[in-house]
């Protein structure tokens, strides 16, 4: 019995339980289906809407376009009125600074608004539609040119197409990228320290002052420098100004906006690459006063000094404007290094031929008052006379005292002694001194050939050290004259 009554609970139970899960599923399939139907009624609204305003735009362009005519007129009713056209260029980067030509490259974000008189509508006449797009080809477009500019394309033919903003109320706005090419006017003075001022003036070129005036917008996104560096140029800033300006063939001013681009050279890269080799290269050439003759390189050293210094000069100046009114000053450094290496070809061959000379011949005296001022001689010449006995007055009596005994040595008249040589003027010549006079002038020629090739080689030596006091006072008195210039102009730089 209890069994029966268990299992008849169990079943009810179980039968109650699927009719709730039966219930739960159909409420889930309608509340799924009222909002598959609500997302359908919502689209289908938004999609006629944009049906609507799709169709009345097209409509609207036709009818502007319709009664627009000619693209080149100026859109205004009133022939006599001024058409102010507000323009903005801010500059985003580089591309290139062109020094040698003086072409600075640079891509700016252009604004342009005007109001076009001729395309005005009533939204509620065009389904609530109040703005409109239209290409550069289709309305009128102020033909805002750069004065500076050296490129001959568009000046965005580079750039992706962007299309004009039209507002019911006849607002015009255009925003698009242009690529601009134009001529900067440098001073290189400062090299690599300069910085330069790059003066671009926009202007309508196609009208006169009267037919169109140009603004700058100036807002706050106008005046937010995001100009990025090139790793060569950094912009310190830039200077926006409206000008009037009077030309000999209008009588009525232009209205201008004129851009003062100011930029900076990275003067880093031109330290390590330019400035360190230069004065490595000057400390070579220096070198070649101080490396001996016997080293067999001096002629060779000297040559490749002046090919390298050559070379490097002519890296240099291709960066550089050919024909610029100023002349960096690093370049008055080179040209006292490069003259300096020349010259030191012709003192090496100068102090190598002195110093190989096997002349058996004493100094010039000219050439021992340039090398020894101060009267520093190493050997002495006694003059020549003879007495009424047939002895010379003039001859000298000799002890040396470095190879030889205490022995009195007769030497003919204008014979040159030794600093190892005491000298005794004016001793007769006895007959004992005369027996030996014979080999021992030999002997004495010999060693003074060698005292005289000696004095030519540390003539040699003293005339390199000569050039070197020389070529080191010239290059450092350059370089105190190239800093002095840079010292003084520096503050009047831009």
């Amino acid at each position: 019995m209890k069994e029966a009554i268990n299992c008849l609970k169990t079943s009810l139970f179980t039968h109650a339980s699927d009719v709730d899960e039966k219930k739960m599923a159909n409420f889930k399939n309608v509340c799924l289906g009222v909002a598959i139907m609500f997302l359908h009624v919502q689209f289908g609204f938004h999609c006629g809407v944009s049906a609507l305003q799709t169709v009345a735009s097209k409509r609207l362009a036709d009818d502007l376009l319709t009664n627009y005519g000619s693209r080149y007129v100026r859109p205004v009713k009133d022939v006599d009125s001024t058409l102010s056209v507000y323009f903005r260029a801010k500059p985003i980067w580089f591309a290139d600074f062109d020094e040698a030509r003086q072409v600075l490259s640079f891509v700016a974000a252009n604004q342009y608004k005007w109001k076009d008189e001729f395309l005005t509508w009533n939204p509620d006449d065009y389904g609530g539609v109040t703005e409109i797009n239209f290409g550069k080809d289709q309305i009128w477009f102020p033909d805002v040119t750069p004065y500076e500019r050296v490129d001959t394309g568009p000046v965005d033919a580079n750039m992706d197409e962007t299309f004009l903003t039209v507002d019911y109320e006849g607002q015009v706005v255009y925003y698009n990228l242009a690529f601009y090419a134009i001529f900067c006017k440098m001073d290189v003075r400062l090299f690599p320290y300069d910085s330069h001022g790059c003066l671009i003036r926009f202007l309508a070129y196609s009208f006169e002052g009267d037919a169109v005036s140009l603004y700058y917008v100036n807002d706050s996104d106008s005046s937010e420098n995001i100009l990025k560096k090139n790793g060569v140029w950094s912009v310190s800033g830039y200077d926006i100004q409206e000008v009037e300006t009077t030309y000999l063939c209008c009588p009525t001013p232009y209205r201008e906006v004129y851009y003062t681009i100011y930029i900076r050279r990275e003067s880093g890269f031109y330290v390590l690459n330019v400035g360190v080799p230069t004065v490595l290269l000057s400390l070579t050439t220096l070198s070649v006063f101080v490396l001996h003759p016997e080293s067999g390189e001096k002629v060779s050293l000297c040559v490749n000094n002046v090919l390298a210094l050559i070379i490097f000069q002519q890296l240099l100046a291709t960066n550089m404007p050919p024909t610029g009114d100023e002349t960096p000053i690093v370049a008055y450094y080179f040209v006292v290094v490069i003259s300096i290496s020349y010259l030191s070809v012709l003192t090496t061959c100068l102090t190598l031929g002195i110093y190989h000379n096997k002349a058996k011949r004493p100094l010039p005296k000219l050439l021992k008052l340039i090398l020894y001022p101060g009267g520093c001689l190493s050997h002495r010449r006694v003059t020549d006379s003879s007495d009424g006995r047939g002895n010379r007055k003039g001859d000298t009596l000799v002890v040396n005292h470095a190879g030889m005994e205490d022995t009195g040595i007769v030497l003919s008249p204008g014979t040159v002694t030794t600093g190892a040589t005491r000298i005794i003027p004016n001793q007769p010549m006895q007959p004992s001194v005369r027996s030996i006079n014979r080999g021992s002038r030999r002997r004495h020629s010999e060693a003074s050939a060698a005292a005289f090739e000696t004095e030519w080689v540390h003539a040699a030596i003293r005339l390199d050290m000569i050039f070197f006091g020389l070529a080191l006072s010239t290059m450092l008195l350059a370089l105190a004259y190239c800093l002095f210039l840079f010292i003084y102009e520096m503050p009047n730089h831009v």
